[in-house]
């Protein structure tokens, strides 16, 4: 196969892999735990930092398991405060009842609050997508860059190409060999000595 035809093939290939890539990591989340079975419940506070420092809304969801020890009933409830504490989202009901959120937080600080009645613990999860708002964004910039790649790779090869062309012709014509040469002269195997001249010379008179 021809190495153009399997560009062709390779950077749309390339191109799909390259967003089905992103497309992953931009799904992905970040878990942040404020309380388990295991601990006394705490209120708690963490600091969700955004992406390249912008204040876009990151996709978050709150999962929340209540569990009774010494109880089969009571109330429950839970809240999230901003660092200008304003309540952000909130849920109160009874200890069978479902109490998960979903919505979007931005970067900054938040405090979670959570009442229950005596003999329950909980189980607390926060899941952040810190890309989760930048899915097209991402998508765009990595597709540009892989075009912008192979136009580069396209343009370096025909150069690199044309170059080596021109250098091995300049070097062919240096080779060439011209069709007389001199004698050389000073080498004992160039050197012609006439036979009256040769020290070896059979003497005059003999035959």
């Amino acid at each position: 196969m021809e190495r153009k035809k399997l560009n062709k093939i390779l950077w749309p290939v390339a191109l799909i892999l390259l967003n089905s890539l992103w497309f992953g990591i931009s799904d992905n989340a970040a878990p942040h735990e404020i309380n388990d079975f295991d601990h006394a419940i705490e209120e708690r506070t963490i600091t969700l930092a955004g992406v390249f420092d912008q204040d876009k809304p990151m996709p978050s969801v709150f999962e929340v398991e209540f569990r009774g020890l010494t109880t089969e009933e009571g109330t429950v409830g839970w809240k999230i405060f901003d660092d200008k504490d304003v309540v952000v989202a909130q849920w109160s009901g009874e200890l069978n009842e479902s109490s998960g959120w979903k919505g979007e937080l931005k970067p900054g600080t938040y405090r979670f609050n959570t009442t229950v009645s005596q003999g329950i613990i909980t189980e607390q999860t926060l899941y952040i997508q810190p890309f989760g708002n930048y899915v097209f964004e991402g998508h765009i910039a990595l597709s540009t860059l892989l075009i912008v790649v192979a136009f580069a790779e396209t343009f370096a090869r025909k150069k690199g190409g044309e170059y080596l062309s021109r250098k091995n012709s300049s070097n062919a014509q240096g080779t060439e060999k011209t069709p007389f040469s001199r004698t050389k002269s000073g080498m004992p195997e160039h050197d012609s000595t006439s036979s009256e001249n040769d020290p070896w010379r059979t003497p005059k008179g003999l035959p």
